[in-house]
């Protein structure tokens, strides 16, 4: 792993009150964020961090309004930019983006993480299908 991404990984470790975060087998650091949410943490090269959040698999009976309202968020004026929801090859949907990491340092970073696990978990309220519904 790069210098940088070490010394980014050593600040966030100390921002969140961990003793050190070291990737798994995939490369990947993952973070649970409140009760519901993950974000993954992946060193693509020296300089960009793709930092990506599961949400939940797409419902099989998702309603039009629902999803016009998701894919609205990936729009030119969306807010989560420069993060992208999306569905995985599982249909599971995921929110991603790549992160420069020269403009961040520990505390950036976490604030990052904690704000992208709560668009997660509204994405997550947004687009739940009642299992007894219809």
């Amino acid at each position: 792993m790069n210098e940088s991404i070490k010394a980014l990984y050593a600040e966030l470790a100390k921002a969140l009150g961990l003793a050190e975060l070291t990737p798994d087998a995939d490369g990947g650091v993952q973070l649970n964020i409140g009760e519901a949410s993950t974000v993954v943490l992946f060193a693509e090269n020296a300089t960009t961090l793709m930092v990506v959040s599961p949400v939940m698999d797409l419902p099989q009976a998702i309603d039009y309004g629902r999803v016009l309202w998701l894919l609205r968020r990936n729009f030119y004026d969306s807010s989560l930019m420069p993060f992208r929801v999306s569905c995985d090859a599982d249909g599971q949907v995921v929110l991603w983006g790549r992160v420069p990491v020269d403009v961040m340092d520990g505390e950036s970073l976490a604030s990052l993480i904690d704000a992208l696990g709560a668009e997660a978990d509204l994405i997550r309220e947004e687009i739940e299908v009642e299992e007894d519904a219809g």
